[in-house]
């Protein structure tokens, strides 16, 4: 008889959808969590120990994918433009973007450092957008205006930082991919012990 109601619920433990779910879920999932984390991490400590050189990976990398898009552009302007009568408008973005993609793969690091300046203008226009809303904001006596002037001293302060020291300011960018990496890494960590824990729950 307890044979019996043993084989019955291990029967049904066989057959729960939760747990049969749960199961499918852990062995799709665990596996390409464990390489991605893993994959992070090595990139990460990479990006630590050699960041010269992930530089200048990154910039072969970023002109590899605008000259692809530049191409892309190019064509689909000439495209438009021979049966609708325009699109010289993207022929002539397409050609500056397979430009500067040539010129981030022939100077790594003078590109990079471009980069830096790019990051300086959207510091300063963001600083410039949050010192017209705290103006507003003082203006209407109304909201935390405080919060965004310490926004704007912020951005500002960050922007003279890149603008004076523009080099540590691409290993600035290196260092925070790395750091967000470790992230991701740590988060895919978390998933598949959880998804152990739920697994041996049911």
């Amino acid at each position: 008889m307890q044979s019996t109601k043993k084989s019955v619920k291990k029967e049904r433990k066989n057959i729960n959808p939760v747990a049969q779910s749960i199961k499918r879920m852990y062995n799709k999932s665990a596996p390409l969590l464990i390489c991605e984390a893993l994959l992070f991490i090595v990139v990460s400590v990479l990006m630590f120990i050699k960041p010269v050189a992930f530089l200048a990976v990154l910039t072969f990398i970023i002109g590899i994918a605008l000259v692809l898009f530049g191409l892309y552009r190019t064509i689909a302007g000439f495209i438009v433009s021979r049966d609708m009568g325009g699109g010289w408008f993207d022929v002539l973005f397409g050609i500056i973007n397979v430009i500067l993609g040539v010129l981030f793969c022939v100077y790594p690091v003078g590109s990079m450092i471009s980069l830096v300046y790019i990051f300086v203008v959207l510091f300063l226009f963001k600083a410039l957008r949050a010192l017209i809303f705290a103006i507003n904001m003082i203006k209407a006596n109304f909201g935390h205006y405080w919060f965004d002037l310490i926004m704007v001293v912020i951005l500002i302060a960050l922007a003279i930082v890149l603008l004076v020291y523009p080099v540590a300011g691409a290993f600035a960018v290196v260092y925070y991919l790395a750091i967000t990496l470790l992230l991701y890494a740590a988060a895919d960590i978390y998933m598949y012990i959880e998804l152990l824990r739920l697994k041996k729950l049911v």
